[in-house]
């Protein structure tokens, strides 16, 4: 009868059911299909492991049991769950179990061997961190030669015309961020090593205007506090003067006040403290001011606190006799407005530390800071140096190499030439970032990420660790991937080699603009910003090769891959994203559910993330896109599938084939219910979650997506080049490239467009793992654009490809040629407005995307009409040899019924459902190289459109089915709780209501399942040929498991909750039974009611008060029979 019906019905009202026959996914097809297209169907009704999600799975401070592992892998085999990435993780998890397990000692060994053994038994892919805790790579075996580094440097003027014989002082060994400022550390912490080594010693003479502050003698004075010249000078940046708040919307100050009128270019601060934000808005300015009088005063320049502790700030030059900084002082918090929020106002801070305040009549590099590594801060175009005299900087040509004149001891013997002179000291010493969040036995330094020696080292050691743990079983067997999670180990600018390296890399010697490291302007100052680029660009050049693409190397040589995020959010490390992830074998990314939950508002930076993933596969060819999926904080045990269902569908929607679920933390005893977490975040997907049996018809629903969306080759018309010296995630946290919805895209970095792609003879640019794309676009963040990158343009414009983006203005290289750079951009971009031939290619000069792809003439690949304002699709476009692929996601809440238009011809279309695994035929007319295809979108709904066969009309209309309504299930139901979780004997409800609405303590506060039976009679009228009867449940809150007569109809678990009882339902009285699973808040709201002499539940800290909102839960209806007869 259901092959009939498929033959009759346009489509059956789809719900998020796990289907437990595979009868639901047959099609009628009178021509036997091509066996991958076979294989494409089976992989869909059956998803293989490869598609399945992954967990994050974590081993809290050493609580770990065997029985407990046993449990945890069985359970994530049983519901669907493909495999785990470990992580040996601190976080001060409470020790739940009689012995805690310490990393690698030879108990936890054994733990880990018997995990190796049962997921290899299990067929459960088995992948570790790349460190104890999560980031990055480090631990107790690396030495201090080995870790982070850091330049730091020191200061000698010298007279010239004479022989200097001295000691050089010693640049600071400090083990923190920025020379003597330390590491912040917790009193209980042990101490951590300090290293220093010599790199360099140079020496420039001086430009004649620049004269030391301490030279000129200003008078300090403030709005508070007592500072003097003296200490804002004396180079310790630890030691701090503290400068009271003033009264709000008053001024703070600290003023010097010349002889004379002195110019000043340049000052550098730095400060604790102070209030960055306040009251939810950023009132807090700070300036500097210069004043003739001292009374009235001008704003020279508006400075915000950077993300390097010092910071420097250049403007043109202002002549004048006092000059001062000022810190606007907040306004009072607003009056509580009643709220949550209103009454979570921080208090107004008292002020802030000042350890230095330096003012240079001669103009320093602008930010030098930042833009030397010393922070990871995007955007460093926007911080260009100010043109200075050249009367005011350094020649290149006077810095001369001391080196070998130091002794060991930092004697220094020279006799320098007339002038003045300064020596620099350069050397390196530790930043002190240690892997975290580890148990305090697995915790030590990071390795030095740009040195190959220091990271092999590492590597080799820490799979020597768990080639013992494994017994060797790990490749092809057992443990089979690491992981390298987002970067949280802060900013390092050295190296052993630097100098050498930075040689090799940029073809010049680094030695002559050593000066600009330390903020001295050599030749000028755009040279010298350019010189900083170059030195940004080693930086994140050895990240990539040494720490990553060496670790990919190091795995295959153990047969293992590597799964590689970078920066998540914002730039948190100087290196390119795509380029992190070039060579792991499954690049990923993370997405966070949002705040409010049940929300499809997902963060635009979480899109970005996993694009940049989707890309790098796309065209490195690794097709398989990951991502540390649905992570959340704040909302514990509060999620159901089908209000995670939004986040992950944004996921697939940016590219993504892989989940990763964050996360699922290891459950070690059986007694303490949820168990432990990951501190407050999420998600809270383990054995103990109230629908953990229940999981495996969420699990099915990401894994045939993934699977369909592994199929083939992404479908992209744009690739989008975002430039240099920038990641993806700061360029685009808050808004995407500006790519017409009815298009797709791929991001391409400078790698890629140097070295990757292509133009084949119709002038479609290409890749060798097979993407093809039509037009080339360029950011506004690629108006400085390397040389490199730039001849490969020209090479692919003369070739036949099509460019779209503004003339880039300059090459941001000290080792490009300017000259060329002009002469290829005038050449491409003419005059830079309108369309420009250039041999075989095109250039839109100054036009955007939407208007190139048009002149092109290039057909949307997707589109739809709107029927509601707020109507809302994504799509996803997968193309393999002989089938195409879109899937289809609604992004509302409501329901969709429209006509979508796909550039398809000549093939029928069909309806492929993810939650069911239904198979169904669709309306479609073809027209002028597209296909129109009828869909009707349930809310929040995400389907797949498959052209496979022949269509052998241009146009098909299928019937709509008919819904008659058959009976409203009114009346008591018997409701049986869940035993051990709050209430257990059964009770009677009279009317369908939310369990948190019964006065009943144990029922209010129930999570758990409750199982509602009710006997009912189906008379004969109900049972029709052609037919089929649905039972839609109404609400559900939150999933449910049908069960007629004793036969499982499946479990649902998003609107709308139907289910087809067709073969369970039979004439006269049937047992109805509907099992119904809600969330864990309720149970751990109660246990915080007052009187509460014995919990429950067991978290490791209380997530929820008293008064907390219960939520809603149970089976809410209405409960009604339905049929669907065919028209």
């Amino acid at each position: 009868m259901e092959v009939h019906l498929r033959r009759n019905f346009k489509r059956f009202f789809i719900v998020p059911i796990l289907v437990l026959s595979l009868g639901m996914g047959l099609v009628n097809c009178s021509e036997q299909p091509a066996k991958a297209l076979t294989d494409l169907e089976t992989g869909f009704i059956t998803p293989p492991d490869s598609a399945k999600p992954r967990v994050w799975w974590h081993w809290m401070s050493g609580n770990v049991s065997k029985a407990g592992i046993k449990a945890d892998l069985l359970w994530m085999k049983r519901v669907g769950v493909g495999g785990f990435q470990n992580f040996d993780a601190g976080l001060a998890s409470p020790q739940i179990v009689d012995k805690r397990l310490v990393y690698m000692t030879p108990e936890w060994k054994d733990a880990f061997l018997f995990t190796t053994k049962l997921a290899d038994s299990l067929g459960l892919e088995m992948a570790i961190a790349g460190s104890p805790g999560w980031s990055e790579s480090g631990g107790p075996w690396v030495t201090p030669a080995q870790a982070m580094k850091k330049f730091v440097w020191s200061e000698t003027r010298v007279a010239g015309g004479q022989p200097f014989k001295g000691i050089l002082p010693k640049p600071p060994m400090t083990t923190g961020t920025f020379q003597n400022i330390a590491i912040k550390r917790s009193e209980k912490a042990a101490p951590i090593p300090e290293y220093y080594a010599d790199a360099s010693v140079v020496a420039y003479r001086v430009p004649e205007n620049d004269i030391p502050i301490s030279e000129l003698k200003p008078k300090v004075t403030s709005s508070g506090g007592k500072f003097d010249l003296a200490s804002l000078t004396d180079g310790d940046l630890e030691k701090t003067t503290f400068l009271p708040e003033a009264k709000p919307g008053e001024k703070s100050w600290i003023q010097f006040e010349f002889a004379k009128p002195e110019a000043i270019q340049s000052f550098a601060i730095v400060m604790q403290g102070g209030s960055r934000r306040y009251n939810g808005s950023n009132n807090n300015s700070q300036a500097f001011e210069s004043s003739d009088d001292g009374r009235q005063f001008n704003t020279v320049s508006q400075f915000k606190r950077g993300e390097s502790p010092q910071n420097t700030t250049t403007f043109s030059p202002v002549k004048a006799r006092f000059f001062r900084v000022t810190f606007i002082a907040p306004l009072p918090p607003k009056k509580d407005d009643g709220s949550a929020s209103g009454n979570r106002r921080s208090a107004a801070p008292a002020g802030r530390q000042i350890a230095e305040l330096v003012l240079y009549n001669v103009a320093r590099v602008n930010r030098f800071e930042d833009k030397a590594g010393f922070s990871a801060k995007a955007e460093l175009y926007s911080l260009a140096t100010p043109a200075v005299s050249a009367a005011d900087v350094v020649n290149k040509n006077e810095v001369v190499d001391l080196t070998s004149n130091m002794q060991p001891d930092g004697t220094l013997t020279w006799t320098p030439p007339a002038g003045r002179w300064v020596v620099i000291r350069l050397g390196y010493s530790l930043t002190g970032k240690e892997n975290h969040p580890a148990s305090p036995e697995a915790t030590g330094l990071e390795v030095d990420k740009l040195s190959a020696d220091h990271c092999k080292a590492y590597f080799t050691e820490y799979l020597r660790q768990y080639k013992d743990a494994t017994g060797g079983l790990m490749g092809k067997k057992g443990l089979k991937y690491i992981i390298t999670d987002s970067w949280e180990a802060g900013t390092l600018n050295w190296t052993d080699k630097m100098m050498t390296d930075f040689k090799t890399r940029r073809g010049y010697d680094i030695l002559p603009w050593l000066p600009v490291l330390t903020g001295h302007i050599v030749e000028s100052a755009e040279a010298s910003d350019k010189f900083l680029w170059d030195f940004r660009k080693t930086i994140g050049d050895l990240t990539a090769v040494n720490h990553y693409d060496q670790l990919t190397t190091l795995l295959h040589e153990q047969g293992m891959g590597r799964y590689t995020e970078s920066h998540e959010s914002g730039r948190a490390y100087v290196v390119d994203g795509m380029e992190v992830k070039r060579t792991a074998d499954i690049p990923m990314s993370a997405t966070w559910t949002p705040r409010i939950v049940g929300s499809n508002t997902i963060q635009t930076v979480h899109k970005a993330d996993v694009r940049e993933s989707a890309s790098v596969a796309h065209i490195y060819g690794q097709n398989l896109v990951a991502a540390e999926s649905m992570t959340a904080i704040g909302t514990p045990w509060a999620w159901s599938p089908e209000s995670l269902k939004p986040t992950a569908d944004m996921e697939l929607a940016s590219g993504l084939n892989r989940f990763v679920i964050h996360c699922s933390v290891h459950q070690p005893v059986f007694d303490k219910l949820p168990g432990l977490g990951l501190g407050p975040f999420g998600q809270w997907f383990t054995r103990n979650e109230t629908w953990a049996e229940e999981a495996g018809a969420w699990t099915t629903y990401l894994a045939r997506s993934s699977f369909m969306l592994q199929q083939g080759k992404f479908v992209a018309d744009v690739a989008y080049f975002y430039g240099e010296d920038n990641n993806i995630t700061a360029l685009f946290s808050d808004k995407l490239p500006d790519v017409p919805s009815k298009y797709n895209y791929d991001f391409v970095n400078a790698d890629i467009v140097a070295n990757i792609l292509s133009v084949n003879t119709n002038g479609e640019i290409i890749t060798p793992s097979g993407m093809t794309y039509r037009l080339l676009a360029l950011d506004a963040n690629s108006k400085y654009m390397s040389l490199t990158v730039l001849r490969k343009i020209n090479e692919m414009v003369q070739a036949g490809a099509s460019l779209v983006g503004a003339k880039p203005e300059m090459t941001p290289s000290l080792s490009d040629n300017q000259d060329e750079f002009k002469t290829i951009t005038d050449k491409l971009w003419g005059a830079g407005t309108g369309e420009n031939k250039s041999a075989k290619g095109k250039v839109y000069a100054g036009q955007t995307i939407a208007e190139a792809l048009a002149l092109m003439k290039v057909t949307p690949d997707f589109e739809y009409t709107i029927n509601q304002d707020s109507t809302d699709l994504l799509f996803v476009h997968r193309k393999l040899d002989d089938a195409d692929i879109y899937w289809v996601n609604n992004r509302k809440n409501k329901v969709e019924n429209l006509d979508a238009t796909f550039r398809i011809t000549g093939k029928a279309a069909e309806i492929w459902h993810p939650e069911t695994g239904l198979i169904e035929d669709a309306s479609y007319s073809i027209a002028e190289g597209h296909t129109k295809v009828s869909l009707k979108m349930e809310p929040n709904d995400a389907i797949f459109v498959v052209f496979r066969k022949k269509a052998k009309s241009s146009a098909v209309a299928l019937k709509q089915p008919v819904e008659t309504q058959l009976a409203v299930i009114e009346g008591a139901w018997n409701v049986s709780l869940q035993p051990k979780i709050g209430k257990t004997e059964n009770i009677v409800l009279n009317e369908l209501t939310s369990w948190s609405e019964n006065t009943d303590p144990g029922v209010k506060y129930f999570s758990g399942t409750g199982n509602y039976t009710k006997t009912i009679q189906a008379p004969a009228d109900w049972f029709k040929e052609g037919s089929q009867i649905w039972l839609d449940l109404g609400s559900v809150k939150n999933l449910a498991e049908v069960v007629i007569n004793g036969k499982s109809s499946g479990i649902v678990w998003k609107t709308p909750f139907r289910v087809n009882v067709t073969a369970s339902l039979k004439q006269g009285e049937n047992m109805v039974e509907v099992k119904v699973t809600n969330l864990w808040v309720n149970r751990l709201i109660g246990d915080q009611q007052k009187g509460t002499k014995t919990k429950i539940t067991y978290t490791t800290q209380d997530f929820y008060e008293a008064n907390s909102p219960l939520l809603p839960s149970g089976l809410l209806g209405p409960v009604k029979f339905v049929n669907l007869t065919a028209n």
